[in-house]
């Protein structure tokens, strides 16, 4: 079974440490058979802005439409993310958070989560970077990882088996950046300073281990779903539609009826259940 992994780096900067993770991560994908890689420098793109909540891709979701609030290059990693089976995230710190690329890159996301949701099940792993080892790299992975979930895809963690590795993050590879603040030039060794996190080996052993895992996952699944899928009705993933929400409505409606749920009402300005007022007052 073939499938295709992306990579895509958040960094303003090219050649830097976060593209560095992130193509070690897919370097690590490919050796595993029948995995193909891309990389995707946000930055070799161009984005005019985040979001502009024009809505109308809430009035009319198109995966053929995708963004049309925007005219830039986002449809083009849009239409490449939808061919993928699995996801390399790799980010920055940047002032304790995501870096301006990847946020207004992944606020475009919802002409397609209203949709067919295509991103859905795909496992996605996370790669980030700061100036020290509580630089913010944590709270740059759930950054990435609340979108992602959103997405209902499948967030990969570092599978830690020991607390060094852990230390260099558990759910995704949080590097550090010895040498900051000199992040330009040469460093000690006289090597490119731009890419200092080759000495943070944690970290990169963690970057190569979500790289095979996010592989491993993206083919189990998509093995998985050839097995129990809609057409068999034996689960109604991997897409769902809106068609599907009268589906929803009637099995919440049967679910309450069996358990007769007791309705909410209004006593005055207090929401209570039926059960607990007096059938008189009520």
């Amino acid at each position: 079974m073939n499938i295709k992994i992306l990579g895509i780096s958040g960094s303003p900067r090219k050649n830097g440490n976060t593209d560095y993770m992130v193509q070690l991560a897919l370097l690590a994908a490919s050796q595993i058979k029948g995995v193909e890689t891309e990389f995707i420098r946000l930055a070799d793109y161009k984005y005019l802005s985040g979001c502009v909540a024009c809505g109308r891709c809430d009035r009319d979701p198109s995966l053929e439409k995708l963004c049309v609030g925007v005219k830039d290059d986002h449809n083009l990693i849009l239409k490449k993310e939808i061919e993928a089976n699995g996801f390399i995230w790799g980010c920055p710190v940047y002032f304790s958070g995501l870096t301006a690329q990847f946020k207004m890159w992944i606020d475009r996301h919802e002409c397609i989560d209203l949709g067919s949701q295509p991103l859905r099940n795909k496992p996605v792993g996370f790669l980030t970077i700061g100036a020290c080892r509580s630089g913010g790299q944590a709270q740059t992975i759930e950054d990435m990882m609340r979108p992602a979930m959103m997405m209902d895809m499948i967030p990969i963690g570092a599978g830690a088996v020991n607390s060094a590795q852990a230390s260099a993050g558990i759910h995704g590879a949080c590097a550090i950046q010895p040498g900051w603040p000199e992040t330009n030039g040469k460093d000690i060794l006289g090597k490119d300073a731009k890419t200092w996190v080759r000495y943070d080996r944690l970290a990169l052993q963690n970057c190569i281990v979500i790289g095979e895992r996010v592989a491993e996952m993206a083919k189990v699944i998509e093995a998985g779903f050839t097995l129990v899928n809609p057409e068999n009705g034996e689960t109604r993933w991997p897409v769902h539609t809106l068609s599907d929400d009268q589906a929803c409505l009637d099995l919440v409606k049967e679910y309450e009826d069996t358990l007769k749920i007791p309705k909410i009402v209004r006593k005055g300005s207090i929401l209570t259940y039926q059960p607990f007022i007096d059938s008189e007052e009520a």
